[in-house]
């Protein structure tokens, strides 16, 4: 038995090359990457969470991301147990007096109390946001809020750092590439048979491969809430109860 490692891109590429003779290893490896990240970027497979320790009077705080990884977007957000809600979900309209609650004004957006009743003190409500990546935004934190840390879910993706990379794994846990093989493998050779000028240029297959990475897609990404479980209900919806 030979004594050389592979790497887990190897099963990939040494796949890609014997469907389609005369491609570049080069050509190959590039497809292959973009094939990754859009996968990743539109399943949002690839979960990582953090912990982050909140300071007092302290908003913005930074992610500790994987090596060559890039966050794709938040997943959820916990504190103390509690979901902690996203700043563009609150449906609160912005004033230079700050926040007025939904319950506070008209349909049309006008405040519906005197400006005597204003409240100028400290909003009590506790919201996150991701304006820059690496970075997560939060209001003020008082004593209360600080005994626990912020936890948060979120989807990554590849960063193009590893476009120069010879590791061969990317970063990636290694049962992604056993896991979503022929995902990735439908991916690029759709790619690659849809390259215009090439000799190993088919529409035909293009389409074909295209389609198949599309449903694959489609499936994977109905997965990431369910954790792999079949049968896993989905949401509860009413009418209708639990979805699948």
């Amino acid at each position: 038995m030979s004594s050389t490692s592979c790497a887990p891109t190897d099963r990939l590429l040494q796949t890609l090359k014997v469907q389609v003779p005369g491609v570049t290893d080069a050509a190959a490896s590039l497809q292959l990457w973009n094939v990754v990240d859009e996968f990743l970027r539109r399943t949002s497979m690839w979960k990582y969470e953090q912990e982050i320790p909140l300071d007092v009077g302290v908003s913005e705080y930074p992610l500790s991301l994987p090596a060559d990884s890039a966050i794709v977007r938040a997943m959820g957000v916990s504190h103390n147990g509690m979901p902690v809600a996203s700043a563009a979900s609150l449906s609160a309209v912005s004033s230079s007096l700050g926040r007025l609650a939904p319950e506070q004004t008209f349909p049309d957006g006008d405040a519906s109390f005197a400006p005597v009743e204003i409240d100028k003190g400290p909003t009590n409500l506790f919201t996150y946001a991701i304006y820059r990546p690496d970075w997560v935004t939060i209001t003020a934190v008082d004593d209360n809020l600080a005994q626990y840390p912020l936890k948060l879910n979120v989807a990554l993706s590849i960063s193009k750092g590893c476009l120069d990379c010879d590791c061969g794994d990317w970063q990636l846990e290694e049962w992604m590439f056993d896991m979503f093989f022929q995902d990735w493998l439908d991916g690029t050779l759709a790619r690659l048979y849809g390259m215009p000028a090439k000799p190993w240029n088919n529409t035909t297959m293009a389409s074909y491969h295209g389609k198949r990475f599309r449903n694959a897609m489609g499936l994977r990404k109905q997965e990431t809430p369910r954790g792999f479980v079949f049968g896993a209900p989905g949401p509860w919806r009413f009418p209708g109860g639990w979805t699948r």
